[in-house]
């Protein structure tokens, strides 16, 4: 019998979907495989955009048909989303389901390299509820998680016949990032954040970022195609040029500062709304009643400022036209509550993005402060947009793939720089405590 080595080869780990023998694109035997992939990326990215653009138009649909019910009647939103706290109170405890944020989605299955939601018809009703009755959240998180999931159990079909399409899997967030906000930058940016450590292929980073950019402009055609057929439309409002000249750029210094406050503001409600929703949640009292709590402020809220509801990219279009009609008390006011009001809906049961309706705060809060100094309206929306946006999810490079089409390119810089700062302005540990992983 042979003596044991005493240099002994490391074991080489076992993780989930990985497999032994790696292709190597590198070589040119390789490029036919290549482009199939490419080529299965980019319909991939077609069917998700498609899919994710019959959803929004389906969501804006009922919502409409539900929210043209009520004109006239000044109380009309506190009606509806009182009973939509008690529909959604009673929905989550019986149907024991919830929409996980897009960071949850993205980590999950950055971690593990798959995500399941609890079936298909479920999950989609619990992503419609909130929206439909007026919650202050995004599509991108349930879509997100319904569309990966699908996708993940796709794959495992095909890995079990013999299959291996997990490269492809892995460009569904791009995808679906990149027509949710119609920008194939968008996707591009969170293909790169949500990027599996565990993997079917270990492709080379290159090729995924080609993967990657195929998924994204697939999706971006899907869109195209559907919009064409349907008449319908989505994503950000594209807003008009920056006329501010450099010698202006201190205008730029109020936005940061009320942004950053903005921030502070929404990651203390966050952390605040956690906590209670967290603990009213450990019981089915609690699970019914948060959901009905949260209901009824928005509600309030809203006979007011009508505004601080919905995700916010019909209204961020609608406030292009209509902001100097509005005071800037109540452009302010609707900015600023709107950063409270969408951490107290994902806590408390009314569970989405906080993309959408970032983007809106921060829009209504730059034409606040125009409407106060004078200063050019686009370098105001544009600065405390990006900054704000920027310090809530904590990643320039996404904020400026997301913003990029809904800005002109010629505020790219004030973009850039407002987004730096955005996302590098402390907030302290406490405040983010309850959103870490």
């Amino acid at each position: 019998m042979k003596p044991a080595s005493k240099k002994q080869k490391k074991a080489r780990p076992t993780r989930p979907y990985v497999k032994d023998a790696m292709p190597d694109y590198s070589g040119a035997g390789k490029v036919g495989i290549g482009a199939q992939f490419v080529l299965l990326a980019l319909a991939t990215g077609f069917v998700i955009g498609f899919a994710v653009y019959l959803v929004m138009n389906l969501s804006t649909w009922l919502t409409e048909r539900l929210w043209g019910l009520g004109t006239g009647f000044a109380l009309f939103p506190l009606v509806v989303c009182t009973v939509g706290g008690v529909v959604i109170g009673l929905w989550t405890w019986w149907s024991q389901d919830e929409v996980k944020p897009l960071e949850e989605v993205m980590h999950e299955f950055k971690e593990t390299g798959s995500y399941r939601t609890n079936g298909v018809w479920k999950p989609a009703v619990t992503f419609l509820l909130p929206l439909v009755f007026g919650g202050s959240i995004g599509f991108e998180a349930g879509l997100t998680g319904l569309i990966t999931s699908g996708c993940c159990w796709i794959r495992d079909q095909l890995k079990r016949a013999g299959l291996r399409l997990s490269g492809i899997t892995d460009a569904t967030i791009a995808a679906s990032m990149a027509a949710i906000f119609g920008t194939p930058l968008a996707g591009i940016a969170a293909g790169y954040e949500s990027e599996p450590r565990v993997d079917d292929y270990d492709m080379r980073r290159g090729v995924k970022a080609v993967l990657y950019i195929a998924a994204a402009f697939g999706a971006f055609g899907g869109i195209r195609v559907f919009s064409l057929i349907f008449g319908a439309s989505g994503g950000l409002p594209r807003f008009e040029e920056i006329t501010a000249t450099p010698s202006q750029a201190l205008w730029a210094v109020p936005c940061l500062v009320l942004a950053y406050a903005m921030t502070l503001l929404f990651h203390a409600s966050s952390r605040l709304f956690g906590m209670v929703g967290t603990r009213m949640r450990q019981t089915a009292v609690g699970t019914i009643v948060r959901p009905i709590i949260c209901g009824v402020a928005i509600g309030a809220v809203a006979c007011v400022l009508p505004y601080v509801l919905f995700p916010g990219e019909v209204q961020s279009e609608e406030l292009m036209e209509t902001w100097t009609a509005w005071t800037a008390v109540a452009l302010l006011g609707t900015g600023v509550l709107k950063a409270i009001i969408t951490p107290l809906c994902i806590n408390m049961g009314w569970i989405g993005g906080d993309l959408f309706p970032s983007i809106f705060a921060g829009v209504a809060a730059g034409y606040g402060l125009a409407a106060i100094t004078g200063a050019d309206p686009m370098l105001m929306v544009t600065v405390t947009t990006a900054a704000f946006l920027a310090g809530v999810v904590r990643k320039p490079v996404l904020v400026l793939g997301i913003l990029f089409l809904c800005f002109p390119a010629d505020g790219i810089l004030w973009m850039g720089i407002a987004a730096v700062i955005g996302a590098t302005l402390p907030v302290p540990r406490m405040l983010l405590g309850h959103n870490e992983d």
